[in-house]
């Protein structure tokens, strides 16, 4: 047991580097596009606004979690033996778990995945006018919001998934696959970035941050240590 806590917090630490080069391939590639996706700021602020004056809307979120839970445990060819979803809380149990089945109602935004579904199943069976991507958008923006501030907000509160894969390795997980997905999002609206240059990117950066770590890492903490031992060795008033 000790030895799987330990792996998955070496894991955690291990994907930082990741999530720095997720980060800054959008602030590079994927930012500049969502400034201008206009209909998709419009969709998120709406949804800011009506969270400002409205009640949270805690059962929509509860279902749209635990049904998320159902989904992967499906995707991952297990079987739903009991499900549960009021604004008490929600429950699910499975025959199968892992970390991916944990963690996915916190980077897998259900309704707005059903939406981008409607879309295409749409696609094929009638032509679609051009504002109904606008439209798409908008709902994107929306539903987006509201997935990332009820993730905020269940985190805050502290989230038995959490405990059971260990916050160490959960929360660059969640932070890694919510800047992905929502990159994402973002392309599938617009035509300003595609998803081969995107994720070519993402590799490339990643692999130029890990190949640094590797190639730099040991002489930085020597560093860090030598650093850290003088400034104690101060502290204390000794002297070699």
């Amino acid at each position: 047991m000790i030895f799987i806590v330990i792996g998955k917090i070496l894991l955690g630490l291990l994907l930082i580097p990741a999530c720095v080069a997720a980060t800054a391939v959008f602030g590079a590639e994927i930012f500049p596009v969502l400034k201008i996706e206009v209909w998709f700021f419009i969709g998120l602020f709406s949804y800011l606004l009506l969270l400002a004056i409205f009640q949270q809307p805690i059962r929509t979120y509860i279902f749209g979690h635990e049904m998320t839970h159902v989904l992967w445990v499906w995707l991952f060819g297990g079987r739903v033996k009991g499900f549960k979803a009021a604004a008490s809380g929600g429950e699910v149990r499975a025959s199968k778990t892992n970390f991916l089945i944990f963690l996915a109602p916190y980077f897998c935004p259900l309704y707005t995945v059903l939406l981008i579904a409607i879309y295409l199943l749409l696609s094929l069976i009638i032509v679609l006018p051009p504002i109904a991507l606008s439209i798409l958008s908008f709902l994107l923006g929306f539903t987006w919001a509201f997935h990332f501030t009820f993730t905020i907000f269940v985190l805050i509160q502290g989230q038995p998934d959490i405990w059971a894969t260990g916050r160490i390795f959960s929360f660059p997980v969640i932070y890694l696959f919510n800047i992905i997905v929502l990159a994402v999002l973002i392309i599938f609206v617009s035509p300003g970035v595609s998803y081969e240059k995107y994720f070519s990117l993402l590799w490339s950066e990643t692999r130029t941050d890990y190949r640094y770590l590797w190639e730099n890492g040991p002489g930085i903490c020597r560093d860090n240590y030598y650093g850290c031992k003088e400034k104690i060795e101060e502290l204390l008033g000794q002297d070699d």
